[in-house]
């Protein structure tokens, strides 16, 4: 897939913002995937530069709640567009959600399961009879039987406990469960509360399982995408060169996102970004542009997989 653009690195997205200021900014609606955190840190640089009231358009950032919700609201038209994975993404067009990919954020899958080491976990095999806490819908829960295959365990012999992602991580270290799925911008909260329970923290990647592909990125309805191409635009410049202001400048982007996000923990949000690089500064990025997508990737064996398999039974849920 190429680009409708070409944002390159370091150059703040120089180029201008062509489509020029309107007399009326148009109201536009962001979902992110989740609460606001380090992932959004180019949404609310660009937001608190003016970059969006520059190119014509009111932003409003509205907080996600897991990728499937924000695939079902901006499928319905509750929102412009959205932050969401890939894996929910085709999972939602399969099921008749009108919305596609249009930029990509990270690069790098961040899916991770966390345990606690010293017990009977060592291995992905050793989850057999073992509980893992998820949050309904939550992607890396959906790609499961995939890491599953790869790492050589039957995952129906896994049991989901479905519960809020806030008492996830409270819930390993009190050893409600055995173990807990999460992105790994989460796992200097998951380490700093095993620290806090005296406990040591293990996670299995599934990327070094072979479950590689595209993860979090922006997304918009296909009728958007039609009937408003200009506005699509004028949305992804001013949000890339956001991005790219922030890898420039990470201190000034963690300034603009604690402005607008007072009671986040500035030291987390801080270590959350500096993890997160590693999955969006990939090589492809700096080679082709941050946000590129390849069409090849897009249809790349992991995503066949997870349409195909059977989705994982939920066994029961906190409470």
């Amino acid at each position: 897939m190429k680009p409708m653009w070409k944002t390159l690195l370091f150059a703040a997205a120089a180029s201008a913002l062509i489509c020029g200021r309107s007399t009326a900014n148009e109201h536009v609606t962001l979902a992110l995937n989740w609460i606001p955190h380090s992932l959004h840190f180019g949404i609310y640089l660009a937001k608190e530069r003016g970059w969006y009231q520059q190119a014509g358009l009111d932003v409003r950032i509205e907080r996600g709640y897991g990728s499937g919700d924000t695939v079902k609201r901006v499928g319905t038209g509750a929102a412009d567009f959205g932050l969401a994975d890939a894996a929910s993404v085709a999972l939602g067009r399969a099921n008749g959600a009108p919305t596609k990919l249009i930029a990509m954020l990270m690069d790098r899958p961040a899916d991770a399961i966390y345990f606690i080491k010293g017990g009977s976990i060592q291995t992905p095999k050793d989850l057999k009879g073992k509980t893992i806490a998820a949050a309904a819908g939550e992607t890396s829960i959906n790609l499961l039987p995939v890491f599953a295959k790869r790492a050589g365990f039957d995952p129906t012999k896994v049991e989901i406990v479905t519960m809020s992602s806030p008492n996830k991580i409270p819930s390993l270290v009190q050893r409600k469960v055995d173990s807990i799925v999460t992105f790994t911008n989460e796992e200097p909260m998951v380490k700093n509360a095993g620290r806090m329970a005296n406990v040591k923290i293990g996670r299995f990647l599934f990327a070094d399982y072979g479950v590689d592909y595209y993860s979090v990125g922006i997304i918009a309805s296909d009728k958007t995408l039609e009937t408003k191409p200009q506005v699509v635009k004028k949305f992804l410049d001013a949000t890339m060169r956001g991005y790219a202001e922030a890898f420039a400048k990470p201190g000034e982007a963690l300034d603009a996102f604690i402005k607008a996000n007072p009671a986040s923990s500035r030291d987390l949000m801080k270590q959350q970004w500096q993890t997160l690089r590693y999955n969006m500064l990939t090589p492809t990025a700096e080679d082709k542009g941050f946000g590129y997508m390849d069409d090849a990737r897009m249809q790349a064996e992991v995503f066949e997989k997870l349409l195909q398999a059977p989705r994982q039974p939920i066994v029961h849920q906190e409470g």
